[in-house]
């Protein structure tokens, strides 16, 4: 068992002398009550040691502890020189009938008053943030109210004593005005710290306020003519004197910094000039002399400027007020003013009224951001906000809460008419913008909440509102309203997010590969990357349940940097196999927007030891209309290295078939939608067919997705795709698996065999011409040997696309035999018969890393 250590010595004496002053003040209170044989004078004497033993404690606080030394030293200082006062006043001037006139007594007892002010002040501006300049225009109008009072009493008191002199008067008229300035400053005190002030404060306002007390009623004694006595007077000096003592060597607790403000800040000049102006109305019935007219309308003029002050900083403070609810930025109300109207809107609405949230988050912003950097970002900021405010109804408050979210409060809205108004915003907000002369396009997603349905407080309601904006950018899907057991989901969101934000760099981030097969000759000799998580406790997670939790969370570029090296790694492991593979990875926006990014994948491949044509990276329309000029040059870059560049997802975004002449681009790959219409809609046959043909003409591969029925792949041979992948050819797995199925596609049999295929109703086979000898045909190969007359081990030229050669059957420089492609539909025909697969297989989204 451990003991904490006895306190040092010096402070075991304070705590004595403190005890020793209390009994003692304890002991002489009862003996001014009681009396008591042989302790008169005794007493009396004992009485002047209380103040002395109490200013001595309060410096030994100055010289012992640091930290305000100077205010400790000038409030022991001041009650030494009053006990030292005292005892000269008790042993040379009791008794000698000349009590009334100036001593040195007095001296001693009014250098209490300035030290006792300056300790005060200091004490209190330590606790202060900062002083304003009114403070010393107080202290002005205090002096000439002082003034004036101390001349007007003065010259009262000189008449109705006319035997005392004028120094005589004015010596024992500023003691009633240092004491009620002494009440006034420790007013002022509690008027701007509180009632939480603090122990040492009531100790010490308590001494100084009962000083000022039991000064007074001694003033008021001997005015009458009255002899001080003992009881109440001696006590309460006793203890008021007794106060600071205890109060210095209180352990002050931490207390929140101050501001000035509250009635205390006025308390001294508004009491000063009413005294004043009080002094100007008497002398209009009684005579006062000049000066002390003078100085009372000098007091109010002083007062009067106060005033002025005081109006300025009202008009300030309102001003400051609306700022505080301002958001600087976009003009907009901010979080605290939105959330103050939403509390009076809740605390007005009848019992039957609704109103409704929306919470608005804007999408990639923090790539924009940080590419573009914040300059930008805020350019955009302002638009966005300008443009919201076009789309609401007249009335409804429009806040951004910070960053990018912001929020529209829609007094007397149900569920239909906030998704009214969500609509509108994002159709303003699907224009592109231009900010500082780059153009950029910024989706946003909504989440909606309406008052009493689906919360009933404020609070619960804005909270459910970002619910429903979270589901909605989870699900891409533009506005969501909330609906019961959202909270549980975004709590397991969040919890995912932190998770995989841990998981980053653990080893808990597996890829798995796709192979994608060459149709003309059956041969894979290209792979996608598709990321996967082993999370600790819910097993193996597709892209779909993760990647958009790091797009939000803005941790993408480490994810797909981890990605790139875990593929590239497996790229390695497999040419050192003998088998050449090329390997496609997918590009986030930040990669697509970060300068740097050609350079790390340059230092990438060095360090694999791979060519630039082993990697192609796919990028989204989506992604690609984010900052075109960016874009472009970090495309071209990465062109420039070697690096095969494609555009994924094709025909699902909104770029334009310009886009395709400015970007590097070496593939195209059509999205599976397409492909899995086929069977029910003739126009996406069309579509197919009409995308092969541009990519053709173009010079461009053409990579069709999610081919799962030996038909699809039948109409894709028949129509010239140049690759092709799906369930059908190969499911997504792990290394050791793609690399059998490399191993099977390895020998140039020139067929495509999918009979291992589950459902495929046994073995279709599409005769294709034989390998290349080099390889040459896979993804990202040099643009040389593909341009120059051997593409995927044809002959055929450039010049020759659109021309007699594809019209005579003698496509890729007529290494395809006639009647291949017949023979290939009757085997697909066949194994159509044998068995299709039933409904199609079950498609799992990969939402590319």
């Amino acid at each position: 068992m451990t003991t904490s250590p006895p306190p040092p010595r010096r402070f075991r004496l304070v705590r004595i002398t403190q005890l020793l002053l209390i009994v003692t003040a304890l002991f002489l209170s009862v003996a001014s009550f009681v009396d008591m044989p042989r302790f008169g004078a005794e007493a009396r004497s004992m009485s002047y040691g209380v103040a002395i033993g109490s200013g001595l404690l309060c410096l030994s606080r100055a010289v012992l502890v640091r930290g305000e030394r100077t205010p400790w030293a000038l409030l022991g200082a001041g009650l030494v020189s009053y006990g030292c006062g005292t005892v000269y006043h008790n042993v040379a001037v009791h008794d000698s009938g000349t009590a009334i006139r100036p001593s040195l007594a007095d001296l001693g007892w009014l250098l209490f008053y300035p030290a006792c002010y300056l300790a005060v002040i200091l004490l209190l501006r330590r606790r202060l943030v900062r002083l304003h300049r009114s403070v010393w225009l107080d202290a002005f109008v205090g002096l000439l109210g002082v003034a004036a009072l101390t001349s007007g009493i003065g010259v009262a008191m000189a008449r109705a004593n006319p035997e005392y002199s004028a120094w005589t008067m004015t010596v024992n008229v500023i003691y009633p005005l240092a004491d009620l300035l002494l009440i006034l400053l420790v007013a002022t005190v509690f008027g701007v710290l509180g009632r939480r002030s603090g122990r040492v404060w009531w100790l010490l306002g308590a001494g100084l306020a009962g000083f000022a007390a039991a000064d007074s009623l001694l003033l008021v004694i001997v005015t009458i003519g009255g002899e001080p006595s003992g009881g109440v007077l001696p006590s309460l000096w006793m203890f008021s004197v007794l106060m600071p003592a205890l109060a210095a060597w209180l352990r002050p607790r931490w207390r929140p910094p101050a501001s000035m403000s509250g009635w205390g800040v006025i308390a001294v000049p508004l009491v000063l000039a009413t005294v004043a102006l009080g002094l100007l109305v008497l002398g209009a019935t009684i005579a006062l002399p000049p000066l002390t007219v003078g100085l009372a309308a000098a007091t109010v003029l002083a007062a009067l400027t106060r005033a002025a002050f005081t109006f300025i900083e009202v008009q300030q403070l309102a001003e400051s007020r609306v700022l505080a609810r301002t958001d600087d930025l976009t003009g907009l109300a901010n979080r605290r003013g939105f959330i103050e109207r939403l509390a009076r809107v809740e605390q007005n609405l009848g019992s039957p009224g609704t109103f409704a949230l929306l919470l608005l988050d804007l999408d990639r912003f923090k790539v924009i951001n940080d590419s573009l950097g914040h300059q930008a970002g805020d350019a955009l900021l302002t638009q966005v906000g300008s443009r919201i405010s076009d789309a609401l109804r007249p009335g409804d408050l429009h806040a951004r809460l910070g960053g990018d979210e912001f929020a529209v409060l829609l007094e007397d809205a149900d569920c239909d008419a906030a998704r009214s108004v969500a609509d509108r915003v994002l159709a303003v907000l699907a224009d592109p913008f231009d900010v500082g002369g780059v153009t950029l396009h910024v989706g946003a997603s909504i989440g909606a909440a309406v008052y009493p349905e689906h919360a009933q407080d404020a609070q619960t309601l804005l909270r459910r509102a970002d619910v429903a904006m979270y589901s909605a950018k989870t699900n891409r899907s533009g506005v969501e309203a909330y609906h019961p057991g959202a909270d549980t989901n975004s709590l397991a969101r969040l919890d995912l997010i932190e998770a995989l934000r841990a998981a980053l760099g653990t080893g808990q981030l597996e890829v798995h590969y796709q192979v994608k097969v060459a149709l003309d000759s059956g041969r894979a000799d290209a792979v996608e990357a598709l990321v996967r998580w082993r999370h600790p406790t819910r097993g193996l997670l597709a892209p779909c349940d993760f990647v958009p939790l790091a797009e939000q969370a803005g941790f993408m570029r480490m994810l797909t940097i981890e990605v790139l090296q875990s593929a590239l790694d497996q790229c390695r492991r497999w040419h050192a196999a003998g088998l050449d593979v090329a390997v496609a990875v997918n590009l986030s926006a930040s990669d697509l927007l970060d300068r740097g990014f050609p350079e790390e994948v340059s230092r990438m491949l060095t360090g694999f030891g791979l060519s630039p044509a082993a990697l192609e990276l796919e990028v989204t329309e989506t992604t690609l209309m984010l900052d075109r000029a960016r874009s472009a040059n970090v495309l071209g870059q990465l062109r420039e290295l070697g690096v095969g560049i494609a555009v994924d997802d094709y025909g699902t975004g909104y770029s334009s078939l310009a886009r395709l002449l400015e970007l590097p681009v070496t593939v195209l790959k059509l999205d599976k939608s397409f492909i899995q219409r086929l069977e029910h809609d003739k126009r996406a046959e069309a579509i197919v067919r009409s995308t092969v043909q541009l990519a053709h003409s173009l010079d461009l591969r053409i990579v069709v997705e999610g081919v799962e029925t030996p038909a699809a792949l039948r109409m894709l041979t028949d129509v010239g795709c140049d690759l092709a992948q799906g369930y059908l050819l190969g499911e997504p797995g792990p290394p050791e698996q793609i690399t059998e199925q490399l191993r099977r596609r390895a020998s140039p049999d020139g067929t495509i065999d999918v009979g291992s295929v589950p459902g495929s109703g046994g073995r279709t086979t599409i005769a294709g011409p034989a390998y290349p000898p080099s390889g040459e045909g896979a993804i990202g190969r040099d643009a040389t040997a593909r341009d120059g007359g051997a593409r995927d081990g044809g002959t055929r030229e450039s010049s020759s696309r659109d021309g007699d050669a594809r019209d005579g059957g003698a496509r890729d420089g007529g290494a395809r035999e006639g009647g291949t492609r017949e023979a290939a539909a009757l085997a697909a025909r066949a194994a159509a018969r044998g068995g299709r697969r039933a409904g199609g297989h079950a498609t799992t989204r990969e939402v590319p890393c």
